[in-house]
């Protein structure tokens, strides 16, 4: 290989185009160039986006679960879940669907059953009737919380 000259060789590589730094508790890659960060234009699914239950990562059974402020006083929050915690949340979702499914049943042959759906919707809309619930909810997700 030839050698121009007048031409410097310099043993170390060009200055990267990109940088990591954290904002809001993410990492976010910035483009140096532009200053904007580097994934402006690709279609990145943010947070709200994310399913409504606990998301399979791995095949030993742990789950990424994505918290929301109607259940969740600290959200919103990426966690890891163990298997047995994912598994738990799949039965409660499991039994939150059957239990819907024969009230609704249930109320077509005995509507009185609609009272107590009505009493209970109402309940669920009283903020501190919901503040009350989310605590413990809370709490429990806090020891999923590897971050702090």
């Amino acid at each position: 290989m030839a050698h121009t000259p007048g031409r410097r060789m310099t043993s170390q590589p060009p200055p990267s185009r990109y940088r990591v730094v954290e904002q809001g508790r993410r990492l976010v890659v910035i483009d140096t160039r532009t200053g904007a960060p580097a994934d402006q234009g690709r279609d990145v699914a943010p947070m709200e986006k994310a399913g409504l239950g606990p998301e399979r990562i791995a095949f030993d059974g742990r789950a990424v679960l994505v918290t929301r402020p109607f259940y969740d006083d600290k959200a919103p929050r990426r966690l890891v879940l163990d298997e047995g915690a994912a598994r738990w949340l799949e039965n409660a979702r499991s039994l939150g669907i059957g239990t819907a499914v024969l009230t609704v049943v249930a109320a077509i042959f005995a509507p009185s059953i609609i009272a107590v759906a009505v009493i209970g919707a109402v309940a669920l809309a009283n903020p501190k009737t919901r503040a009350g619930l989310r605590k413990p909810i809370t709490a429990w997700l806090d020891r999923y919380d590897r971050e702090r």
